[in-house]
């Protein structure tokens, strides 16, 4: 361009003398740079504008979803710690060997037949995440709350997983061997059952090293589960106080 305008002003010079046909030439040349420049400029305010719709879209669809959430998160807490203080009663009596106590221990081994759903699924995270869109947040903690939900979602389901797992492999069997399913069950499960069948022998749980086992590492997955519970509610709430500012924005 600039070996072009050289050669424009001088072959200039020589032709027109009073300099009209280089200044013409040389206006319809910047007003030529110009309305590309000017194109650009509204193409590319065009693209960021679509961006900034679409990241708000986003923004607005994790909100709908995270919402809600949170107070079942809170509630999935207080129903681990009521699992908690019937799991430390069993550890309890076992440990007493109190046959007065057997009754309460019969009441209270519910938590042990009882896999706690701790599952939580966010589709548009996901989805946000895993796109390119990611890259034009502009707001840094937003992407660092979003990459730790990522991050404690995927503990909590892999924790559900596990505890599906053991007991389908672990206490399912013991249960099926040692326990009248009928008599143990939640409260909320009694009125599926039909009461009855052979009666489960407690006395004979007092020296079981299998359910003291079970019990003990119940206890110690329901006190994790509490605080992914309790965590994951704090950042779902911070996460949808930073998106409401900017979708309001």
């Amino acid at each position: 361009m600039n070996k072009f305008l050289k050669r424009l002003v001088d072959h200039s010079k020589k032709e027109d003398k009073s300099g009209r046909f280089l200044k013409n030439g040389l206006v319809e040349i910047l007003l030529v740079k110009a309305g590309i420049l000017l194109a650009l400029a509204i193409y590319s305010w065009y693209v960021e504008y679509q961006e900034k719709l679409k990241i708000k879209e986003y923004f607005t669809s994790i909100s709908q979803e995270i919402k809600p959430a949170i107070p079942i998160a809170k509630d999935k807490a207080k129903q681990t710690d009521s699992l908690i203080i019937k799991t430390v009663r069993c550890l309890e009596i076992l440990n007493s060997k109190n046959i007065d106590s057997l009754p309460y221990l019969k009441t209270n081994l519910g938590p042990l037949v009882w896999v706690n759903s701790q599952e939580f699924s966010f589709p548009a995270v996901t989805e946000l995440l895993n796109g390119s869109y990611i890259e034009k947040v502009k707001n840094k903690e937003t992407i660092a709350l979003l990459r730790e939900l990522k991050q404690q979602l995927s503990i909590i389901n892999d924790n559900h997983d596990y505890s599906t797992n053991r007991y389908l492999l672990a206490i399912e069997p013991f249960t099926n061997k040692y326990l009248n399913y009928t008599e143990v069950a939640l409260p909320t499960k009694q009125s599926l059952l039909v009461q009855g069948g052979p009666k489960t022998n407690y006395e004979a749980l007092f020296e079981n090293m299998v359910l003291w086992n079970l019990l003990s590492q119940k206890l110690e997955g329901y006190k994790s589960q509490v605080i992914r519970q309790e965590n994951l509610g704090k950042l779902l709430k911070a996460l949808s106080e930073n998106l409401e500012s900017q979708i309001n924005d």
